[in-house]
């Protein structure tokens, strides 16, 4: 693992649970885009350890990290460690703890994903019973039949149900044209293209204590209440 550098500073304020929850948000996804690794290259390049993703998730999970987080970062980047560290059941104080348990042997990616989603899910107020199927009134909009989510800096799509990749293409594009007026990725990639990248898996959604729609990718379809979805990566 290559731990993040960081400067000394008092901590004046405690971050608030959604600013530590969208930090490992951004942190599952700079691993599911960049892939996981305990050791990372020296180019900065490919897959990415934890802290780094973390650090990603502070700054931005588009960008490289900074090589030292400034006094606001390295506090926001302290408290997403304690709060993974509490959800493990480590000493949370301890930011080598998690450390050694994110080099153990045994360690895989997916213990590393799951422990960033569930710990978010904590933080935003996650329970069962808040668990729901979403109808048309729930999504973005609905374009060839197909109800769809736009999410991300990337403006990827998530429908729901299996849906086959041409459908998912000609869908995805209907609606980005009705947003953005353009088709997908500008035009510049062609349909069958855009058809390899896509992805069946499950999703669970679920409201807050405020009403507010929330889901997660759950591929392994471990929590109650996933459905079935199909996900179209943005640029």
């Amino acid at each position: 693992m290559v731990p993040m550098n960081t400067t000394t500073h008092p901590a004046p304020n405690r971050p608030s649970s959604r600013a530590v929850a969208d930090i490992l948000r951004g942190a599952h996804t700079a691993i599911r885009y960049r892939g996981w690794a305990r050791t990372e290259p020296a180019t900065g390049r490919g897959p990415v350890c934890a802290m780094t993703a973390i650090g990603m998730g502070v700054v931005g999970w588009l960008y490289d990290p900074r090589s030292i987080l400034g006094p606001e970062d390295e506090r926001l980047y302290e408290a997403a460690i304690t709060h993974l560290g509490a959800h493990l059941g480590l000493e949370p104080a301890d930011p080598d703890a998690f450390t050694a348990w994110h080099d153990d042997p045994g360690r895989t990616v997916d213990d590393v994903l799951n422990a960033f989603q569930d710990t978010a899910r904590t933080l935003e107020g996650y329970r069962p019973d808040r668990v729901f199927t979403p109808t048309a009134r729930d999504m973005t909009g609905v374009h060839r039949g197909v109800a769809l989510i736009c999410y991300g800096e990337d403006g990827s799509y998530l429908a729901i149900g299996h849906i086959p990749a041409e459908l998912m293409v000609a869908a995805s594009t209907a609606c980005n044209l009705d947003l953005a007026g353009e088709p997908l990725a500008g035009g510049t990639r062609k349909p069958d293209e855009l058809e390899r990248e896509v992805q069946h898996t499950w999703a669970v959604h679920w409201h807050d204590a405020r009403g507010e729609h929330w889901w997660d990718l759950d591929p392994e379809r471990r929590t109650p209440g996933a459905v079935p979805a199909t996900i179209l990566p943005g640029d």
